[in-house]
Order: structure tokens, then C-alpha cells, then sequence
């Protein structure tokens, strides 16, 4: 997945994730400790370039996001800080 942009970093309330292609509604997002458990958020799609996630109950610390095109399974991974 090209051109991603993930902002706030750090983050306390919310990670936006923001793609350059109108990909949106065609990702997979997924947010992992750093030892690779899946933490179950909310997430909330802003609009074909923009989903928004919602951090404010994850414990401080460091968190990994997995984006995945599910039409060409091509996927790459962010790291974040949550405050």
C-alpha cells in the first residue's frame, strides 16, 4: 500500500490513517502490541482516503498498524505511539 499517512504520532485519542489513492473502503486495518496480539478498536471510515482509529483505551506504549489491500494482498506495517 502506497502513500500512507498516520497522524497524530503520538497519539492519546485517535490515529487517522490517510491514504493518497481513494483506497479506503478497500484496506484491511489491524492494530498489534508489540508482541503481536491483535487489539480489538473502533474504527471509523472518514471517507475514501481517511479512517480514523480510536487509541484512548490502549495502555501508553508502542502499537503496530497493518494495512492490507485486500484486492492485491499487498500490505505494509506502521508503528505508532500511544500516550
Amino acid at each position: 500500500v502506497k502513500s500512507v499517512e498516520i497522524f497524530p504520532n503520538p497519539a492519546t485519542e485517535f490515529i487517522s490513517v490517510k491514504f493518497e489513492a481513494p483506497i479506503a473502503k478497500r484496506v484491511r486495518l489491524s492494530v498489534h502490541n508489540v508482541i503481536g496480539n491483535t487489539m480489538e478498536l473502533e474504527t471509523e471510515r472518514v471517507d475514501e482516503h481517511e479512517t480514523k482509529i480510536s487509541v484512548k483505551d490502549l495502555a501508553t506504549g508502542y502499537y503496530l498498524i497493518s494495512v492490507k489491500d485486500e484486492h492485491s494482498n499487498i500490505g505494509s506495517t506502521y508503528k505508532f505511539l500511544k500516550r
